[in-house]
């Protein structure tokens, strides 16, 4: 099933259906990291890598998952670098099988075995051949109780390899190396004397040695080009007249060397073979060279063309070398290897593709090859540099051919062409006018220009309004940029011309977001409105979110919550209508589990909170909330961000008499403007501030994370005095400075290394850009005794984007991405770190909301570097216990680093301001003061 549906994805997209291509394709997937994904296969047969990793991009996938995805596409386009890059630091168990077979493919045997030290059966994973290479490669290594303990712990094959291992481990062969053979059998003859001499001195040997002797030769001298002459002279027919003598012949000798591998099938596996040492890094001149002399021979597959492909993305193959240019002008076959559009956006190769396919290959090659491209590019949706000839063939051809057109007018667009586009377009009929502006749009949307894709689609609207995919390019932009009204009035439009077009719960949502964006919200009156009694002592904690889950917004209601209780109060906790522990892989607790009790209401098969028209949504969650009410008596409900969380709980509190606070943790639609700028003074910009608002004005106390944010909110009108500071926080006895993790620093390769960290979630605006520009600039300056490295731990939505930016760079050795770690390990991660970074940009969300993150690191006693944006600047004293830098430029931040490396002073100051300062003991002392305001009596 999942195969047949991406099959349908594949030709919906051929038919220019993207969204219901993409849709479909997500249906097909597991959703499970580590299994198999027959929903990709059909669009990998047709190596359609790039259409499928755009696809994925646009898929909101869970963010381990979608690396997995990526990781299994770049395998099968032979990138098995970027493929173990993409998981090699997650640590989820699902991915052993995966990493032990891209291990295998790399000839990465030591990272096979430290698999197999953990328990897991390795062989398991691999071919009946696959195992007996790898059981003879760790005999040569004598890694024999490695090879028991594998064989004991697979049920494949189990008896035959017991064989083998057993046949093996005392043979000849394996007890050898070419220097002892040398020294004990040979008399210790000169290692750089004549071939004819040592085959001499070997010939004289009994038969066994002097058969060890001639692969012992082959397999120490085969790596040099110059010796392989005389090898194929002197030793190779002995080898070839004794076949058993094959297995122990370094396999790449065997592909290099003229052994007798005749037949056609065998020249085909060969040459894939040869193919792969360079994918394994492994590649040499000399394989090279056969790769050319045996390509004419064999009959090439989609595979071979792959993989000559994967080595001029690589730069293995030099379109400026002769050789390379015969290769490809004598073998029309290999003009396939062009058919793909990475090669011509690629910034490496594009430039060399371009010039090489225009001198060397003539006018009607060079238009299949273009086409071929071109088409391709239909299903790209990214920014990206069109070379020069091809850039030229479009211009040319895009008047005849309408998907040309298309490809030129994104180009136009994307490059902020304007009159080059307005030309193009208005040199068309009227109805293909308004195919380019619906094909701009959706082009547009997806670059997250969402400004020019609105103006196309109104283009559209303008040519003809009664047309489905121009309303529905409407709606699309006019959601994500806020705007309420024009969402609902086109929208009504939809229904009542293509009812069939409007997507199940999307009008209902539409129109309710515009009815409470004009009228504000008032909850139901009471159905039982007898007085209420509370217990004096219980406090309601109403949350966004909760434990087990992992991110700043929980941690920080766990030390407020388990600390009331130590001051007498009865903490309850719930979670809000439409979320559950389970949507972010971690088990849902029982009611009383954990510290104190919680309730996770969920409901999420009815109310998934983003899919829950708005009012409903309202109405339900005060419901829920009350039954919680009436169960416990709380004195106070406690309400944190955001008000969608928070108005039902407060407007509850004030129908029964519950005294409220609203703690405001963050004006989440300034983070969403941090994403979408046109977000900023839209309809639901400005009902979530108005909301946000209401909830400070109906609560009887208002909590803020920041001056900034209280500063804000008496701009907005909010009483000063009603208005109480509470940072964030940290346990500074848990959060200490520790001796280094020396198992980290092997695992991540940090030794004789300056480590710079961040530890949290991987959002777009923390400006993590200009940590990786800096680490290169700084490792590229050879001005440093040690290199610099960045480790990132945690997760988050843009974590995607900085690992493609990183892999574009080449800077995998020193960018390291962890994942996320358990919580109870993050001070082992902090005490690899040297120096902590917050390079937050110049965003108004960065102005007002102190993240936790940076006072861990300041507990752990690290050297802390800030932008200047007015919340951080709450956090560290400039030259004191932390350094600021200018937000956005790199090169004040360049110094900043630079002005730290030798300060241990400033992380001990850290250390101690943090302690006095924003510890949760002293912090929650203001959090009492609110509660004894209220007249909140504890036990």
């Amino acid at each position: 099933m999942r195969y047949l549906q991406g099959i349908i994805s594949y030709v919906t997209l051929k038919y220019n259906m993207p969204v219901v291509s993409r849709h479909i394709l997500k249906l097909s997937l597991t959703k499970k990291v580590g299994k198999a994904e027959p929903g990709l296969s059909y669009f990998l047969r047709k190596s359609e890598h790039l259409t499928l990793m755009d696809l994925i991009d646009h898929m909101r996938l869970q963010n381990d998952y979608e690396a997995y995805l990526k990781a299994l596409i770049l395998r099968h386009e032979k990138n098995y670098k970027g493929s173990l890059e993409m998981v090699a630091n997650d640590r989820n168990k699902a991915l052993i099988p995966f990493k032990t077979k891209l291990y295998y493919n790399l000839k990465r045997y030591e990272d096979v075995v430290n698999i197999a030290d953990s328990g897991y059966d390795v062989l398991g994973e691999l071919t009946e051949e696959q195992q007996m290479v790898l059981v003879r490669n760790l005999i040569k290594e004598n890694y024999y109780e490695t090879i028991e303990k594998m064989i004991s712990q697979t049920g494949k094959n189990k008896m035959q390899l017991e064989e083998l291992y057993h046949h093996e481990k005392d043979d000849l062969y394996y007890k050898y190396s070419w220097s002892q053979y040398r020294t004990t059998v040979l008399d210790d003859i000169d290692p750089n004397a004549p071939f004819a001499e040592i085959k001499e001195k070997i010939d004289q040997t009994d038969e066994n040695m002097r058969n060890l002797g001639y692969v012992l030769v082959i397999n120490n001298y085969f790596t040099k080009e110059k010796n392989l002459d005389e090898l194929n002279d002197l030793f190779v027919d002995h080898i070839n007249s004794n076949e058993n003598l094959f297995k122990y012949i370094d396999p790449i000798a065997v592909d290099t060397l003229d052994f007798n591998l005749s037949s056609n099938d065998k020249k085909s596996d060969r040459l894939q073979n040869l193919l792969n040492y360079y994918h394994f890094d492994k590649g040499t001149k000399m394989l090279m060279n056969k790769i050319m002399k045996l390509l004419p021979e064999v009959t090439l597959n989609a595979q071979h063309i792959m993989s000559i492909r994967r080595l001029v993305l690589d730069r293995h193959l030099n379109f400026n070398d002769s050789l390379s240019r015969k290769m490809f002008n004598s073998d029309k076959r290999l003009q396939n290897v062009f058919h793909s559009a990475t090669l011509f956006i690629d910034e490496d190769t594009r430039s060399l593709t371009d010039k090489f396919v225009h001198h060397n290959f003539n006018v009607r090659e060079r238009t299949r090859i273009y086409n071929a491209v071109i088409n391709q590019l239909q299903r790209v949706n990214k920014r990206y540099e069109l070379p020069f000839y091809i850039f030229t063939y479009l211009e040319k051809s895009a008047g005849r051919k309408q998907n040309h057109t298309y490809i030129l007018a994104r180009y136009y667009a994307a490059a902020g062409q304007k009159e080059k586009l307005d030309a193009l377009i208005t040199s068309s009929t009227l109805d293909k006018q308004l195919k380019i502006h619906i094909n701009l749009s959706m082009y547009l949307f997806n670059l997250k220009m969402y400004g020019a894709s609105l103006f196309h689609a109104r283009k559209g609207y303008e040519i003809k309004p009664n047309n489905a995919d121009v309303l529905r390019s409407l709606i699309r932009s006019h959601h994500v940029m806020g705007n309420i009204d024009e969402r609902y009035k086109i929208l009504q439009e939809m229904r009542k011309q293509f009812a069939s077009r409007v997507y199940p719960g999307e009008f209902l949502m539409a129109e309710q977001e515009h009815e409470l964006f004009h009228t504000e919200w008032q909850p139901k009156a009471l159905r039982d409105n007898r007085p209420y009694r509370d217990d004096g002592e219980t406090v309601l904690f109403v949350l966004n979110k909760a434990m087990p889950a992992i991110n700043g917004y929980t941690i920080r209601t766990n030390e407020i919550v388990s600390r009331v209780k130590d001051y007498g109060y009865r903490p309850v906790a719930t979670s809000r209508l439409g979320w559950s522990p389970e949507h972010e892989n971690y088990s849902k607790p029982g009611l009383d589990e954990g510290d104190y009790r919680t309730y996770y209401i969920d409901r999420s098969d009815k109310y998934l909170t983003n899919r829950t028209p708005l009012r409903k949504y309202f109405n339900v969650y005060k419901d829920e909330l009350y039954k919680i009410v009436m169960e416990e008596k709380p004195a106070a409900i406690h309400a944190a961000s955001n008000f969608q969380n928070a108005m039902p709980a407060i407007r509850l509190g004030n129908q029964m008499n519950i005294k409220t606070i609203y703690e405001v943790r963050g004006l989440w639609h300034h983070t969403q403007t941090s994403k979408v700028p046109e977000f900023f003074n839209s309809d639901r910009f400005n009902m979530q501030e108005h909301y946000e608002i209401l909830c400070c004005q109906y609560a009887d106390e208002v909590i803020v994370i920041s001056e900034s944010l209280r500063e804000y909110l008496i701009l907005k009108g909010i009483a000063a005095e009603k208005i109480t500071v509470l940072p964030n926080g940290v346990d500074s006895e848990v959060l200490s400075p520790l001796k280094k993790s020396e198992d980290l620093i092997e695992r991540y390769q940090l030794e004789n290394s300056t480590v710079l960290g961040f530890v949290g979630s991987i959002t777009n605006y923390e400006g993590l850009e200009l940590i990786i520009d800096t680490v290169e600039a700084l490792n590229n300056s050879n001005e440093f005794t040690e290199k610099f490295k960045l480790l990132v731990v945690g997760d988050g939505q843009h974590r995607a984007a900085l690992q493609r930016k990183v892999l574009e760079q080449n800077l995998s050795d020193d960018i390291i991405f962890t994942g996320k770690v358990p919580f109870e390990t993050v001070k082992d991660y902090y005490s690899v770190i040297d120096i902590a970074p917050f390079p937050r940009q110049d965003k108004l969300v960065c102005q007002l909301v102190t993240p936790i993150k940076t006072y861990e690191a300041m507990a752990m006693g690290k050297r802390v570097i800030v932008s200047d944006v007015n919340a951080l600047k709450e956090m560290v004293i400039d030259q004191v216990n932390g350094v600021y830098f200018k937000a956005d430029n790199q090169e004040s931040f360049e110094e900043a680093v630079i002005s730290v490396l030798n300060n241990e002073a400033i992380g001990e100051s850290a250390r101690e301001w943090v302690v006095e300062n924003r510890d949760w003991k002293v912090l929650l002392q203001k959090l009492v003061k609110v509660y004894e305001k209220l007249d909140i009596k504890a036990s």
